[in-house]
């Protein structure tokens, strides 16, 4: 049983995008597919070719995003306080 449940993950994984990226590359293929029998015996020599051609199509599309300049965050600004009025009830006034 858990045999069968360890091929069914394995084979859900091959179908179903698990990052943005690769469901881009579902909607728009850049290369061509690979056949069935590269998923079984990557090492034969058609295979390996198709498999760095994948490679090398993902890890552009997922170097291209990063390359985007990220604004710097906003800091929140620190208070200036002044000690308060004698009987006003709270120590100091703060203003943002």
């Amino acid at each position: 049983m858990k045999k069968i449940l360890i091929v069914a993950a394995l084979m859900a994984t091959t179908v179903m995008p698990v990052t943005t990226v690769s469901a881009a590359d579902m909607a728009t293929p850049a290369t061509p597919k690979l056949s069935p029998a590269c998923f079984f015996l990557p090492l034969l020599p058609d295979c390996i070719a198709a498999w760095k051609a994948e490679h090398d199509s993902m890890m552009s599309k997922m170097a291209a995003p990063a390359k985007t300049a990220m604004a710097a965050p906003k800091l929140m600004t620190m208070p200036t306080c002044t000690k308060a009025a004698a009987g006003a009830g709270h120590l100091y006034d703060c203003k943002m």
